[in-house]
C-alpha cells in the first residue's frame, strides 16, 4: 500500500530521530568504556555542533541544487549511518572525530524535510509542521526505549549500531523515495548560502532557544543524571526520556489545532510556564518518579515551541522562506547542540544536578520576546486556501 505524502514526511521526522536517539541512552556506557570525566566528554560532545555549524555553509547550497526530496532520499540514511563511527571510539579523540563527522551530516537532512514541511504547509489548508516534529518525538522516544532496552539485556553499543542503523537507513531512503516531487522552481528558490538573519528573523531563531536546550540536555545527560545522581538503571532510564518524548510527541501531534484555535501567542505562554515547572522539578528531583513526572511535563511544554518558530519563519517577508527556513534550522541546531556540553561543562564544576537547573531561566526566556518573535497576529494565514 503506497504511503502518502504527508505520511511518508511524517516517517522521515521519525527516522531521522530514531537514528541519533539509540546514541543517547548509550552515553553512559561510552564513558564508562572511555574512562573519560565529565569535561572531557563534553568537549567530544562539542564536535558534534562543531560539524553542524560548518555542515550548514554548504547545506543550502546542496538542497538548491538536487532538491530537497532528493536531499532527504540519501542525506537522511547518511545521517542515520554516521552513528556507528562513535560505537567504534576507543579513546575521547577518536570519539570527537567521529561525531564531528557525524555532526556534517546534519544539516543537509534538517534544512530538507524542514524546508519539505514549510512547502507542502503552504499548499495545504492546515498546519503541518507541529505534527511533523510530533513525529520526530516519536522516533527519538521509540530510540531511546531501544537503546536503553539494548543496554539493559547487555548488547554492546556496537553490536546495537550494527544491528539497527543499516535497517533505520533503508528504511528512510526507501520512505524518502515516496516524497512528493519539488514544487516547480523550489530547488531554485532555495539559498545558495547562509546568511546572519536580522529583526523580526533574528527573534524567531532565538525564540525556541530554551525549548531546543531541554531537549538536547534530556537527550545527552538526562541517563547520565539518572543513572549517576539518582541511581537508576539504564532501563528506567530510557523509559524517563521516553516519557519525555512521548508527551513532546503528544503535544505537537494536536499543536496545530490548538494553536489554530487559542493563537500562537497563547500557546507559548502555557509552552513556557509548562518547560520552565518541568526543567525546575526535573533537576531538583530527590528520586526517579519525581524525575519521571517531571520529564513529561518539561517534554509537554517543549513540544510546540520550534514547530512555531519554523511556520513563523516561512512568513517573515524580505527573504525566500526557503531561506528563512536555513537560517532557523542553523540556529535551532547551534542551540540544540551547543547547549548540552555547555551543561556537561558546568556539571564537572558544579554537579548536574545544578547544571541543570540553567534550563528553567532559558525556557522563561521567550516570554520576554512574543511581540517581536510572533508579531501582533497569529502566524498562520490563510493563503493556502480556507479551513475544511
Amino acid at each position: 500500500m503506497p504511503l502518502s505524502p504527508l505520511f511518508a514526511l511524517r516517517l522521515t521526522f521519525a527516522l531521522n530521530a530514531l537514528g541519533i536517539a539509540v546514541w543517547f541512552p548509550r552515553i553512559p556506557d561510552v564513558k564508562a568504556a572511555l574512562d573519560v570525566d565529565l569535561l572531557t566528554l563534553s568537549f567530544c560532545f562539542f564536535m558534534l555542533p562543531l560539524g553542524t555549524m560548518l555542515g550548514f555553509f554548504v547545506a543550502p547550497a546542496i538542497v538548491e541544487r538536487f532538491g530537497t526530496r532528493q536531499v532527504c532520499r540519501w542525506a537522511g540514511p547518511l545521517f542515520i549511518l554516521m552513528f556507528v563511527p562513535p560505537a567504534l571510539a576507543v579513546s575521547a579523540l577518536q570519539l570527537g572525530a567521529a561525531l564531528l563527522l557525524a555532526g556534517l551530516t546534519i544539516a543537509s537532512i534538517e534544512v530538507a524535510m524542514n524546508g519539505k514541511a514549510a512547502e507542502m504547509e503552504r499548499t495545504n489548508p492546515r498546519r503541518i509542521m507541529a505534527s511533523c516534529h510530533g513525529f520526530w518525538s516519536i522516533g527519538s522516544m521509540l530510540g531511546a526505549l531501544l537503546g536503553g532496552g539494548a543496554a539493559a539485556i547487555g548488547l554492546s553499543f556496537l553490536g546495537q549500531q550494527l544491528i539497527l542503523a543499516p535497517l533505520f537507513a533503508l528504511a528512510a531512503f526507501m520512505i524518502a523515495a515516496t516524497l512528493p516531487a519539488d514544487l516547480p522552481g523550489a530547488a531554485k528558490a532555495g539559498p545558495s548560502r547562509l546568511s546572519l538573519p536580522k529583526g523580526a528573523l533574528l527573534a524567531v531563531c532565538l525564540m525556541p532557544m530554551g525549548a531546543l536546550m531541554i531537549e538536547g540536555a534530556m537527550m545527552e545527560w538526562s541517563a547520565l543524571f539518572l543513572r549517576g545522581d539518582l541511581g537508576t538503571g539504564p532501563l528506567a532510564a530510557g523509559a524517563t526520556f521516553a516519557a519525555f518524548s512521548l508527551a513532546m510527541a503528544l503535544g505537537r501531534m494536536g499543536g496545530d489545532r490548538i494553536t489554530e484555535r487559542l493563537g500562537a501567542a497563547q500557546v507559548l505562554i502555557g509552552s513556557c510556564l509548562l518547560a520552565g515547572v518541568g526543567s525546575l522539578s526535573f533537576a531538583l528531583a530527590p528520586g526517579v518518579e519525581v524525575a519521571f513526572a517531571a520529564a513529561i511535563v518539561m517534554g509537554a511544554g517543549a513540544a510546540n515551541i520550534y514547530p512555531l518558530a519554523m511556520s513563523r519563519a516561512s512568513q517573515v517577508p524580505g527573504r525566500s522562506a526557503e531561506d528563512n527556513i536555513a537560517a532557523v534550522v542553523f540556529a535551532a541546531f547551534s542551540i540544540f547542540l551547543l547547549g548540552p556540553p555547555l551543561i556537561g561543562s558546568l556539571g564537572h564544576f558544579l554537579g548536574l544536578p545544578m547544571a541543570l537547573l540553567v534550563l528553567t531561566p532559558a525556557a522563561l526566556y521567550p516570554l520576554l520576546m512574543i511581540s517581536t518573535s510572533l508579531g501582533t497576529r497569529p502566524p498562520r494565514t490563510q493563503t493556502e486556501g480556507p479551513k475544511p
